[in-house]
């Protein structure tokens, strides 16, 4: 039976090295200085030994396996292997449901990496088909999860478990984890969504380095992001649930949503130094350069301020440029093309590209106006 093993482990070999690259260039995404210091390594056939018959590994450039790395960077790895085959899947049209369930996955990460793998766990979890299991007991995971998406289990009396969600348990979240106001925090910085984030990051990045003198809120440790989602943005401003850290607040909004002014006159009427704002343009990714996208996707589109002549806005613009150029099978939905953007497109945004988008100057007023409140 030599010839038939032979030819079981050739094939066997095939398939792993395509898994294996596959998975090496979804760690370029992740870690680029990690997958420089990994290579493939396959052990050639041998004479037929059912034990050990096939044998795979991943080596370093310095020759140590990786199963002899930290558990971080295994986990890495192993968070690249679930981002290569849903982006496998995806090209392939594969409609096969997929659950990730993954036991407190910053363990061992360094702060960044946790930021990366977050933003990984976002991506699978948006793809149509997929859900993404996490559990954590880090506070500051957790507090870069969509607040939409947070469930606190606890066990009732019969010592069943229990599940709860929604604003009402945020509260006991904060405890639980041991959440407790940061001194150092002066604003608190209301936006819908977690893309959102890292659009005023980017954005407030660009400005700082022409202008110093503006805030660069992705370092600055006096301003904190809070997350408000958009089904429970309502709760959070009526109930005024963020009181009691005694903060002042900075809400700003999408003009997409027309029932967001009441929120915003709403905050207004506060005669605590808060103030609220809904963008000129459609949304967020209205302020985006297509020379940003362009570098970032290599294609080509169109940035409206507010909606196309067929009515869509950037995200949806963007998704079919971008699932066409990758031959995907449909087009991928709004929140998974500003994934994208938040990610990549954002990130290549400069002063100049900016201030070509916002000839007005209204992203850099915000900032000015943030810099006076500190």
């Amino acid at each position: 039976m030599q010839n038939e093993i032979a030819a079981i482990q050739q094939k066997v070999t095939e398939k792993a090295v395509e898994i294996a690259q596959r998975t090496h260039e979804a760690l370029k995404t992740i870690d680029p200085n990690l997958a420089k210091e990994l290579n493939p390594q396959f052990t050639p056939p041998t004479a037929a030994k059912w034990i050990g018959l096939f044998s795979v590994n991943m080596d370093t450039d310095d020759g140590i396996p990786l199963n002899k790395r930290g558990s971080g960077v295994r986990r890495l790895v192993l968070v690249s292997f679930f981002k290569a085959a849903a982006e496998r899947r995806l090209t392939a049209g594969n409609k096969r449901s997929i659950i990730y369930a993954i036991e407190e996955p910053e363990t061992a990460q360094h702060p960044n990496n946790q930021a990366i793998l977050i933003q990984s766990f976002k991506a699978l979890a948006a793809e149509s088909g997929y859900q993404v299991f996490l559990t954590t007991h880090s506070p500051g995971f957790a507090s870069e999860l969509p607040t939409d998406s947070i469930r606190f289990v606890t066990r009732d009396a019969a010592g069943k478990p229990k599940i709860d969600a929604g604003v009402d348990v945020f509260g006991q979240v904060a405890e639980t984890l041991g959440v407790v106001p940061d001194s150092r925090v002066k604003v608190l910085l209301c936006v819908e969504g977690p893309t959102d984030v890292a659009a005023f990051k980017c954005l407030s990045q660009a400005l700082h380095t022409e202008d110093p003198t503006l805030p660069n809120l992705g370092k600055d440790d006096r301003v904190a992001f809070v997350v408000l989602g958009g089904s429970t943005l309502k709760h959070w401003v009526t109930e005024h649930y963020l009181k009691a850290l005694h903060r002042r607040e900075v809400h700003i909004y999408d003009s997409d949503v027309a029932k967001y002014a009441v929120s915003v006159a709403e905050v207004n009427l506060r005669t605590d130094g808060s103030w609220a704002v809904q963008t000129a343009k459609h949304e967020i990714e209205s302020y985006l350069h297509e020379d940003a996208i362009s570098e970032a996707f290599g294609v080509q589109v169109g940035v409206p301020d507010k909606l196309d002549a067929n009515g869509r806005a950037l995200p949806r613009i963007f998704a079919a440029a971008y699932s066409a150029a990758q031959n995907y099978d449909g087009v991928m939905g709004d929140d998974k093309a500003k994934l994208r953007l938040s990610e990549r497109a954002f990130p290549l945004m400069t002063a100049a590209r900016l201030k070509a988008r916002d000839p007005a100057g209204e992203v850099e007023g915000w900032l000015r106006r943030i810099g006076m409140m500190l």
